[in-house]
């Protein structure tokens, strides 16, 4: 249905856009250990699942404008932003086999729900890693809770947008039948990336690659403070 409401400028721009991102993602990520932590494996995996459950069960009033569980919070805070994306792009994949989406759309799906969601909510959790206090509740309602809504404003404005760009619907359509039922939609998609985070902090926190990074560089700095006061301390020669 994407791909009958989009013009085929629109769609074979879309291809051009999100090959090379795609491609960049790919070649990027860091293979080597990602074949060595049969757990990250697993976590990939496993998600491919739930996630392609998500965006199986949508719902909207007109076609294109469908609400469901983006989850790119919970991947992007699991295993940053490069396999994050690689995740939800096998999950359009799946959406195609499935018939949710048609093949020459999922491009255009790539960008408007796994590209700019995931970008969102690395950047999201960079901003709040670099102006609040580290800590778990910090990050779980903040970074997690607050971010995943977030997610899902940028996720629905960007399809808004492009819909209302591509003169498919006017801007009174849009608010009527989608944007006006946005924040019952923000509260589940929070509550759903929240929980999950929660848990992840309370019993796997190693396996948060965000988490890790931010707890490495605590470690980094408490080990400075501490050879600074050392410094410090020691008499004068």
């Amino acid at each position: 249905m994407v791909s009958e409401l989009s013009s085929h400028t629109a769609l074979i721009l879309s291809w051009l856009i999100s090959a090379p991102l795609l491609f960049y993602t790919i070649k990027t990520i860091n293979w080597a250990a990602f074949s060595y932590h049969s757990g990250v494996q697993h976590f990939f995996l496993g998600s491919l699942l739930v996630v392609s459950g998500f965006w199986f069960m949508r719902a909207g009033v007109r076609p294109g404008l469908d609400f469901h569980i983006i989850a790119a919070t919970a991947l992007t805070l699991l295993m940053v932003w490069r396999l994050a994306l690689l995740n939800m792009a096998v999950v359009l994949v799946v959406m195609v086999f499935l018939g949710v989406i048609e093949p020459e759309a999922w491009a255009l799906s790539f960008l408007l729900g796994a590209a700019i969601p995931v970008f969102a909510a690395y950047q999201f959790f960079l901003n709040v890693y670099r102006r609040m206090p580290h800590n778990p509740f910090i990050y779980i309602l903040v970074a997690g809770f607050l971010n995943a809504g977030f997610t899902q404003v940028v996720y629905a404005c960007s399809v808004s947008g492009w819909y209302w760009f591509e003169g498919i619907y006017t801007l009174e359509q849009i608010w009527r039948d989608y944007l006006r039922m946005l924040p019952l939609m923000m509260f589940p998609e929070g509550i759903t990336n929240g929980m999950f985070i929660a848990g992840m902090v309370s019993f796997h926190p190693r396996w948060l690659a965000s988490r890790t990074r931010e707890l490495r560089r605590l470690r980094s700095a408490a080990a400075c403070a501490a050879r600074n006061g050392a410094r410090a301390l020691r008499p004068a020669a």
